[in-house]
């Protein structure tokens, strides 16, 4: 089952700084990320979500190349690379993969303006790594689905005083395919 974290950070910079930290987390399997994105609060409140990979672009070159293959079958590779492009455009603006926009945009509202967040969705989570990555950086878990002891050891380590922490619920994210 997957598990979901959120922590908070005082600013932009240092929650960039642990989403890279949680992704090298990633390689040396200390944790297995099937997401990991970064929504930003600006001075003047609007939420920002900031993908780890922009989907939208990778749909859109994928389909470029798909269709300029197949362009060249039929003597039009330019024709075939805009049509191919057009269509990875539409469905890459059609695909939410992983943590759901609306749940990272009601994160973005829970943190103050100037702030950022860092919102991990995994299969598997070490919390001592994961608390020790967060607190390195200055952070706070604010939502979690870890349960009993785990969530715990991320508590202790992250902050001393959990009051503010909210639990996260797998049913308002999509299911995984």
């Amino acid at each position: 089952m997957s598990e979901i974290v959120v922590a908070r950070f005082p600013d932009p910079a240092k929650a960039e700084a642990a989403r890279m930290a949680l992704a090298k987390l990633g390689r040396t399997y200390q944790i297995e990320p099937e997401d990991i994105e970064l929504v930003r609060r600006g001075t003047d409140g609007n939420v920002e979500i900031m993908p780890e990979v922009n989907i939208r672009l990778a749909h859109v070159i994928g389909g470029a190349i798909w269709g300029a293959v197949l362009g060249v079958v039929f003597l039009v590779p330019v024709i075939g690379a805009a049509v191919g492009s057009a269509a990875g455009f539409l469905t890459g603006r059609f695909t939410d993969v992983g943590l759901r926009d609306a749940y990272l945009r009601d994160v973005g509202h829970q943190i103050a303006p100037g702030e950022a967040a860092v919102a991990l969705l995994a299969r598997r989570v070490d919390p001592g790594a994961l608390a020790e990555t967060v607190r390195r950086f200055g952070g706070k878990v604010i939502r979690s689905s870890l349960s009993g002891r785990r969530a715990d050891q991320i508590r202790t380590v992250t902050a001393a005083d959990a009051r503010g922490a909210e639990k996260a619920s797998l049913r308002d994210q999509p299911e995984l395919a």
